[in-house]
């Protein structure tokens, strides 16, 4: 061993990882099952083995310095390279692990990926405990970077060169309505489609989306009279009034399974989004995350 690493606590690698992810001690520490003022030591062992100050307090938050961001991809994949070499050492199998994974999830991939996910991850290891958080494509890997789950589904890639991604699947998307909605019963043409009153899911809010662009760039306007967060909102409300909702298809198909709902054809052409399965991507080495990467990629191809 080298003899610069010889007198280094390797935990306080673990240490500096959880307050680059946390970016705050007390977080840091129950991250870590420490103290807080445990924490605050382990910076200081860190600062004078660097000889310099790793994180600054700004507006409440411990920002890495340049240093840190320098080293910390480093220690992200040392650390990931250590843990790999004790599970091959150990001999890898998933029939003999216990462990827990977080999962990243809408409520679209709880739907459609989970059931399926979760029974295929029993199947193979039955210690396995598989846990889900809500996350979207807008801030999944803010959840993945700060350790608060350990990979996701999301159907647009963020902006992350920290991440590893490798493609599902592709979706694409219908307009649904009650099959009593009173001005549409034999297919579905445009001027039905912007006399309607739309629902829209916006995890934000908002009043439009990538349909409304769509129109736009055709000098059109539809009516918008609501937005909801989530999916499983809609088929109730869709059976209470006349509304028209654009939904992903696979979606669409599952809620027509259980509610009375027409699933139409868009008059226009629709938008195709490419899931992806997204973790961190030093942990491209860890043989538990490879594992639970192909358990997820061989679910979703049953989709196709």
């Amino acid at each position: 061993m080298s003899n610069s690493l010889r007198p280094i606590d390797l935990n306080l690698f673990k240490v500096l990882l959880s307050i680059y992810n946390q970016r705050n001690l007390t977080h840091a520490g129950k991250q870590l099952a420490m103290t807080q003022p445990a924490v605050s030591r382990a910076l200081e062992r860190l600062n004078y083995i660097f000889n310099e100050r790793l994180f600054v307090r700004i507006d409440g938050e411990m920002r890495p310095t340049r240093t840190t961001e320098m080293i910390a991809p480093l220690v992200f994949e040392g650390m990931a390279l250590l843990e790999a070499a004790v599970n091959m050492a150990s001999g890898f199998d998933p029939k003999h692990i216990s462990t827990s994974l977080k999962l990243g999830l809408n409520d679209y991939g709880i739907a459609i990926v989970l059931p399926k996910l979760v029974q295929r991850v029993s199947d193979q290891a039955p210690s396995v405990f598989l846990t889900t958080m809500p996350a979207t494509y807008q801030d999944a890997h803010e959840l993945i970077e700060r350790s608060e789950i350990d990979c996701a589904i999301v159907s647009s890639l963020p902006a992350c060169n920290r991440l590893a991604t490798d493609p599902l699947f592709r979706e694409d998307y219908v307009a649904v309505c009650s099959n009593q909605h009173p001005a549409i019963s034999d297919g579905l043409d445009l001027n039905q489609f912007l006399a309607a009153e739309h629902l829209l899911v916006s995890y934000k809010g908002h009043l439009s989306g990538w349909v409304d662009e769509r129109l736009a760039e055709m000098g059109r306007k539809r009516r918008v009279v609501g937005s909801v967060h989530s999916f499983n909102a809609i088929p109730e409300l869709l059976c209470q009034r006349p509304y028209l909702c654009v939904l992903p298809r696979r979606l669409a198909q599952h809620f027509a399974k259980a509610y009375p709902l027409r699933i139409n054809e868009l008059p226009f052409p629709s938008e195709n989004h490419l899931f992806h399965f997204i973790r961190l991507r030093h942990l491209t080495k860890n043989p538990i995350s490879n594992w639970i990467r192909d358990q997820v990629v061989d679910t979703c191809q049953e989709l196709v």
